[in-house]
């Protein structure tokens, strides 16, 4: 038997940063997937491929795995591997190949997205059925060995799908009529989300109260959002995204080539912020701003906001 799997990538609409503190974050999935195949194998051994970080046919065994996690480009595989088998109680050789379309290290949860589709694929395989809150939970374990920290809204949002608020384990999908058109622009500065979260950490230990407030205008920001989203009103939807960036520029998260693209796209967009951990990485706009966002040097992402999470494939994986 063949299993295939795919997951999405995600977008942060509000609420970035606060919510590793416990705080509410309005996030959604886009149509942008990583494919996972994992084929039994008759022996103990697992065979790995993931091209996009130059893994080509490595073989090891389950007794190997701590030790080879060190590998930066391993880490994230073998971590699920060892973690859904180990949830699962049960160890068999597998070929495992992974292909994704979600630029890495960008904001764009690729990571959460990878263990998701690797969670769902290795359990299918081995004729578990795991529900999409194991899924979700096994693939936020998982991160945290990546974000050291890891809130869960990533691994959470890819595996459910759609737009959601998310706070501490928890989500509501949001009731939308339609959704909105965005676009996305790609510094292409790759964005270090454990080094971030921990420089956040220090300035809330540096000033406890400014940051108590801080956390407390986020729950604001993202319920405005959420209401503002599920009335249609993109205006103030808009208006409410450039507050958050001005938030996240406060705590030191946004940057000189992030700035320079959300102001550019602010020409002809209702609303437009950094999105993910900052410093690098992408920021979303409302609207069609792809003219913008070249012209102010940045790469267009073209994608948009879709309703389904972490799934099977009944299909070969197109190229």
């Amino acid at each position: 038997m063949t299993t295939r799997t795919s997951a999405p990538g995600k977008v942060i609409l509000l609420g970035e940063h606060a919510a590793v503190y416990g705080n509410p974050v309005l996030v959604a999935t886009i149509d942008l997937r990583c494919h996972v195949t994992v084929k039994e194998r008759k022996d103990d051994l697992y065979i790995l491929n993931n091209p996009a970080v130059d893994v080509n046919n490595f073989s090891f065994k389950f007794s190997e795995i701590r030790k080879l996690k060190r590998k930066w480009n391993l880490a994230l595989s073998l971590e699920a591997i060892e973690k859904t088998q180990n949830f699962l109680g049960e160890r068999r050789g597998l070929d495992i190949s992974i292909e994704s379309k979600i630029p890495v290290s960008s904001g764009l949860g690729s990571s959460a997205s990878i263990a998701s589709a690797l969670v769902l694929g290795i359990s299918r395989e081995m004729n578990h059925k795991l529900k999409k809150d194991e899924i979700a939970k096994l693939a936020w374990d998982i991160e945290h060995l990546i974000h050291k920290k890891s809130s869960g809204v990533d691994p959470f949002s890819v595996t459910y799908g759609g737009v959601i608020r998310y706070q501490k384990g928890k989500l509501k999908r949001l009731k939308i009529r339609e959704y909105p058109e965005i676009t996305i622009g790609n510094t292409e500065i790759p964005s270090d989300t454990g080094e971030i979260v921990a420089d956040v950490m220090k300035l809330k230990e540096s000033f406890p109260k400014f940051f108590d407030k801080y956390l407390s205008v986020m729950v604001d920001i993202v319920d405005y959002g959420h209401k503002s989203l599920e009335q249609g009103n993109l205006e103030k939807f808009g208006e409410v995204m450039d507050i958050n960036h001005g938030l996240l520029s406060a705590i030191g998260v946004s940057s000189p080539e992030l700035d320079k693209l959300v102001w550019a796209t602010r020409k002809n967009s209702r609303g437009a912020k950094l999105c993910g951990a900052g410093r690098g990485g992408i920021m979303i706009a409302l609207g069609d701003a792809s003219k913008e966002i070249r012209n102010a040097g940045g790469k267009v992402i073209k994608t948009k906001i879709s309703d389904e999470g972490v799934r099977i494939e009944k299909k070969p994986i197109s190229s």
